[in-house]
Order: C-alpha cells, then structure tokens, then sequence
C-alpha cells in the first residue's frame, strides 16, 4: 500500500469516527425524547404535573376509578376493624328537623266514631294529643299586585302624582322576586336560559321566556356598578389578597377571568387577555401594597409595590412532578419540609402566636437552602447539547426556589400568610363549572355580566346572606 492510501484511509476512519459521535449524539437525543414523550402525555392530577381541571376525560375517568378504588379499600378497612351497621353509628351525634312552637297553620285530625263498638265521639273526653309537623313548600302561584299612581291637585293649582315603586318598569312586569330566582338559577346553578326558563315555569309556575331570562344577567350587572367600585377600593386597601386566572371561551374566542379575592370580598373580571393589561384594567392590583398571594406568574412580580408570596400547593404539585416522575431526591425532601412547616404554621396559629420560634425558622430556613442548593447541583448544565425538557423542568423549579425563598417562606415568617392560594382558586372553580355545564358564553358581554354576578353572589355567601335576597334587594335598586 502506498503512503498516499494510507493517508486516505486514516481519513476515512477519522470521518467515520466523527461521523459515528455525532450519529451518538443524535441517538442520545431521540432516546431523550422517546422517554420523554410518554411522560408529557400522561400528564395530569393523578401523577400529579397539573390541577385537575386541565385533565383529559382519559385523565378524568382514571381520576374518578382511582377515587372510587380508595372509597371502597377504606370501606374494607373500616369494616375489617370493626363490624358496622348502615346509617348513624352508636354514639353519633343525630340531626334530623326539629319542631317549630309557631307553626304556619294547625290541622286536627279527631276519631268520628269507636273504632270497637261505633259509638258516635263527637262529645268524649279528650285524653291526650299527638304532634307531627311536616315542612313543605307552597304550591307555586304567581301572585299579581297591581299599583295606582293616584294624581290629586293641590289647592296652589299644581297636580301632584304618586310616584310607583322601582320595580314596576312598564304596565306589565316580573317583580324582583321572580328576577332573583331566575338570575340564580341562570348564574347562580349555571343552567341554560332555556333550562332556567323551564324551571322557573315548572317550580313557581312564572311562565316566563327565554329573551326574559337572557335580559337579567346585562340588567343586574348594570345595577352594580357602585358596588364593584367599592368592592374595588376595599380590595385595594387590604392587607392580604390571593389572585388567580383561568381561561374560558367566549363564542370562539379564548378569553380569561381574572380574580383578586380574600375572606371578605371576592372580584371577578373577564378580560380576552391574560396578561398584565387585564389587571391593569381591573383596577385593584396597580394600587395594591399589601401582601399578593399567587402561583409565581411572571406577570404579578411586575407589581412591585406590594410584598409577594408564592402558593405552597402549586410548589407541592411541581415539586411531586419533578421527584416522582424524574426522580430527583431533593424535590421529595423539599415537598415534606414545607409540608413539616405548614403543620407547624397551623400549630402556631391555633395556640394563638404571631410567629414560629427563632431556632425552628432558623432550622427551616437552613434546610431549605440546603435543599435549594442540592436541587441546583442535581440538574448541571449538559455537555455539549441544550437541556431537555425533562431537564429543563428540574433546574426551573430549583433556580424558582433558589431565588424567590423570600416569597417561597413567606408563610412561616409571616403566620398571617396562608401557605396556599385557595382563596382564589374556589372563586374561580364556579367559572368552570359553568363553562362544564352551561359551555362557552356567546358574548363580551354575557361573560363579563356573568363576572360582576358572580362576585356579587360570592360576597353574599362569605357575608352568611342568602343568594335569593341579596339579589331581590339589587333588582329593588338596593344592591
């Protein structure tokens, strides 16, 4: 062989060897990704890498089996310890109706004649009486009242005109009664306006019709205009709110509702954003300095002006994903020291303290970083490619901890701080149900009327006022 040959094949080798490392490389990040794949599909509340409502109805079903498994293995179990009986257990406090001493009207039901011998009883003694009361509804009528505007003229020579109620809006109208209920059956159980107006027909007998019903909801978020400003302001000048947003659909559009909520008062708003401008518009968040509770979108940090702190649930739920489903040890352990510390923070509160020990948010303080820094040191920067996702989920959530560890403790350090963001996440569960049930809104309207109702509604419960009355009184004009 000549030298020239040599030196070719010594060529075709080294390309080959090239060739064969990067052909590695290649097979490497294919294999990556095949693992990776199922993992991405099989995503959902159950493993748990997201909140249940974004599960697929695969996803939903397995949920529901899963539920329905962990039932009857506790039922077994019970079982097994201890033989049991159907109903109220032995010792179980009872709840059943308790009798009324006014009840709305008395019926007596007296023997006519002997039941042994058929002797007439209309003058025998009475020897005792037994009392049974049953609660029921009355039968649905409509009841008409009709009003007069009597005119009567003043000796002076001017005609004075009695003025008729707010309710009465033309010759022939719906009181706010009959509004209120159509209103919480429409936004308040999130029927449909055909399903509302079946109801309303079916269980108080108002006929009414479907342009009626769909009128209501433009009409009484018309009516709140002063109350959402209050509601507003006194948002604003809270210590605390937890702020939230979730996506809907609004015709074909994807839109989003937006909530800033605390123990008091609860405000929903429709925006087709999700981004900073909707709070922007809102009109709470821009003048809020207290404490904002929230899930660690990058677009609540843009409000620098209040004090932040990250939702220990959402934390909890990236943290499983990534040590269950990747295997990282570190995201176990910073799972069970945050939980340790929540149950430390309840503690504390229920014995009545400000604040935990120095030496145990020393102790906790000092784990976490240690946690933080094992996160970042299990996830390193690879070796001549770009992270995968997998990868890139791990050093996030590391990098995350690692430099928001004030807004992460801001729960123990300050017992006032809940641990998680519940407050907005339950206001923002009745948009999603409405959407499960009811489907997407057909109108910017209809979706931001709905928005204004429902934190009417929900104020209401947190107030221990009934839904029916309180929307009465804002079809009286009296919200």
């Amino acid at each position: 062989m000549s030298e020239g040959d040599g030196d070719r094949l010594e060529a075709e080798i080294e390309s080959l060897r090239e060739l064969t490392a990067a052909q590695s490389v290649e097979i490497e990040r294919l294999t990556r990704m095949v693992d990776e794949l199922p993992r991405r599909l099989d995503k959902g509340s159950r493993n748990p890498s997201s909140p249940p409502f974004a599960d697929s109805p695969k996803h939903q079903a397995e949920a529901t089996r899963t539920r329905a498994e962990r039932r009857a293995e506790a039922k077994a179990k019970r079982r097994d310890e201890v033989e049991r009986n159907r109903g109220k257990q032995p010792g179980a406090p009872g709840q059943n109706l308790s009798m009324r001493s006014d009840p709305d009207e008395t019926v007596d039901h007296e023997p006519t004649c002997c039941a042994s011998c058929g002797e007439d009883l209309g003058d025998a003694r009475v020897e005792g009486i037994e009392w049974r009361q049953v609660f029921d509804t009355p039968e649905p009528t409509i009841i008409t009242t009709e009003h007069r505007s009597v005119r009567r003229r003043c000796s002076c020579g001017k005609l004075n005109t009695g003025a008729f109620p707010s309710e009465t809006t033309a010759p022939t109208s719906y009181g706010p009664n009959v509004r209120a209920a159509a209103l919480y059956l429409l936004h308040g159980q999130h029927l449909s306006v055909e399903r509302t107006a079946e109801a309303m027909s079916a269980m108080l007998g108002a006929d009414v019709s479907t342009g009626f019903v769909a009128s209501l909801a433009r009409e009484a978020a018309g009516g709140l205009t002063g109350f959402v400003e209050e509601i507003r302001q006194r948002l604003r000048d809270a210590a605390l709110v937890h702020v939230d947003e979730t996506s809907d659909q609004v015709k074909t559009d994807k839109w989003w509702f937006h909530v800033v909520s605390n123990e008091l008062y609860t405000y929903l708003f429709a925006s087709p954003t999700r981004g900073k401008d909707a709070p922007d518009e809102a009109g709470v968040l821009g003048a809020f300095g207290g404490v904002m509770v929230h899930d660690r979108l990058a677009m609540y940090f843009k409000y620098d002006q209040a004090t932040h702190a990250v939702c220990g649930s959402h934390l909890l739920r990236d943290l499983a994903a990534v040590g269950v489903e990747w295997d990282q040890g570190w995201a176990h352990d910073m799972a069970m020291l945050l939980t340790e510390v929540n149950n430390a923070a309840h503690d504390a509160r229920a014995k009545g303290r400000s604040h935990l020990s120095r030496r145990m948010l020393a102790g906790f303080l000092a784990r976490y970083e240690s946690l933080t820094a094992a996160g970042l040191a299990a996830n390193p920067t690879p070796i001549g490619r770009d992270r995968d996702s997998i990868e890139k989920d791990g050093f996030k959530l590391a990098t995350a901890l690692t430099n928001l560890e004030p807004e992460a403790t801001r729960f123990p350090t300050e017992l006032g701080v809940p641990f998680s963001n519940n407050q907005a996440q339950r206001a923002l569960r009745m948009a999603k149900l409405h959407k499960k049930i009811s489907g997407c809104f057909q109108s910017d309207d209809g979706a931001r009327s709905f928005a204004t109702i429902r934190s009417y509604l929900a104020i209401a419960r947190k107030h221990s006022v009934g839904a029916l009355y309180v929307l009465a009184q804002l079809f009286r004009g009296d919200a």
